[in-house]
Order: C-alpha cells, then sequence, then structure tokens
C-alpha cells in the first residue's frame, strides 16, 4: 500500500459490536469507517444500508457474521448483495478470495506471544491484505515491530480505551485505532 492511501485511511474507526449501537455514531462524511463485529444474514444488510445512508464506509467482520460462508460464493453474495466495502478476517484463504471479488481486505491478527506475533507477520506477508488489525492494540513495542516488518498499513484494536492510549498506538506507527469505546468515535488528534 502507497504511502497516500495509508495517509487516507481514517485515524479513529468504530467498531459496533450490536446494531443497536449505529445511532451512537458521530456523522459520517463519506470517508470514515465503522467495523461492523456481528450481526446476522438477515440484519446485516439492513445495517448496510442505513450506514451508507449517513456517510460510513462499512467493512464487515466476516468470520462473526452468522449465516454465511466465507468461501468464494459466500463473498460474491456479500460483495454483489450487502455490498460492504470490505472485509474483516483472521482467515488468509479469506483474504485471498475476498481480494479475487474485489472487496478491500484486512487481516486480524492477535498478539498472543512471540510465536503468534511471527505466524501473524508471515500470515500477511503471504496473503497480501490492504490493512492488517492487530489484538489487542495497546502494545506499541509490538506494534512498531509488526508497522516495519509489514508492507500494509497497521489497524490497532483492542483494549484501546482512552486517548492517550490512541495517541501512543499513533506515536508508534499504527495507521488507525479500531475501538468499541463509543467515547472514542467523536476523538480528534489534537482535540
Amino acid at each position: 500500500m502507497t504511502e497516500p492511501r495509508r495517509r487516507s485511511m481514517p485515524t479513529i474507526i468504530p467498531a459496533l459490536r450490536r446494531l443497536e449501537d449505529i445511532p451512537r455514531l458521530p456523522p459520517g462524511d463519506g470517508l470514515r469507517w465503522v467495523f461492523m463485529l456481528g450481526g446476522t444474514l438477515s440484519t446485516v444488510p439492513e445495517a448496510v444500508r442505513t450506514l451508507h445512508q449517513r456517510g460510513w464506509r462499512v467493512f464487515v467482520h466476516v468470520d462473526m457474521l452468522r449465516g454465511l460462508t466465507a468461501d468464494g460464493e459466500g463473498l460474491k453474495f456479500l460483495q454483489q448483495v450487502i455490498r460492504p466495502e470490505g472485509i474483516i478476517t483472521t482467515h488468509s484463504q479469506t483474504v485471498t478470495q475476498a481480494k479475487k471479488v474485489g472487496l478491500f481486505t484486512i487481516q486480524r491478527i492477535f498478539l498472543l506471544d512471540s510465536q503468534s506475533v511471527a505466524t501473524g507477520v508471515a500470515q500477511v506477508r503471504a496473503a497480501a491484505p490492504d490493512a492488517v488489525e492487530t489484538l489487542p492494540g495497546i502494545l506499541p513495542g509490538i506494534t512498531r515491530d509488526i508497522c516495519r516488518q509489514v508492507t500494509c498499513p497497521v489497524i490497532a484494536a483492542g483494549l484501546i480505551q482512552n486517548p492517550e492510549q490512541v495517541e501512543n498506538m499513533l506515536a508508534v506507527g499504527a495507521a488507525s485505532i479500531s475501538t468499541s469505546t463509543p467515547t472514542l468515535w467523536h476523538w480528534q488528534r489534537g482535540g
């Protein structure tokens, strides 16, 4: 991913665990992103339409979407019928399939220990997603190392609950912060 595209990523990405939280989002502007971390095949289409109408770019965590198999046909259905801008997944094969149907791909990796970090980086290098999301997102040293090892932008996520943590993660190279903490959804750098 090129540097200009990295800069076009939003600083804060709200992560919705419940569709009922949609009204709590600040107004979208057509550039802001939102992550949907759940839902069903019967509820997500309307939620995506609502979010698009409110000016949000929507990314669906397909591993958490009940009722859809994240194989080639399921991802085609997602892209053609539900129409999010992209997907989030922990699976390299899903990244590969989603890229084939034209979806923006975010590969999620978990930072549990040194082996999981090494494995995650290797998977990201092999699958070549458009971005990588690291959890937990409160490990500045590890996040700095990952930012140096991958060519795509890094999104720090998980356990980020205050502006100081946001600033710390941005300072070590994270392009964006994904958070389910509503008080951070309105946060702006330097504000």
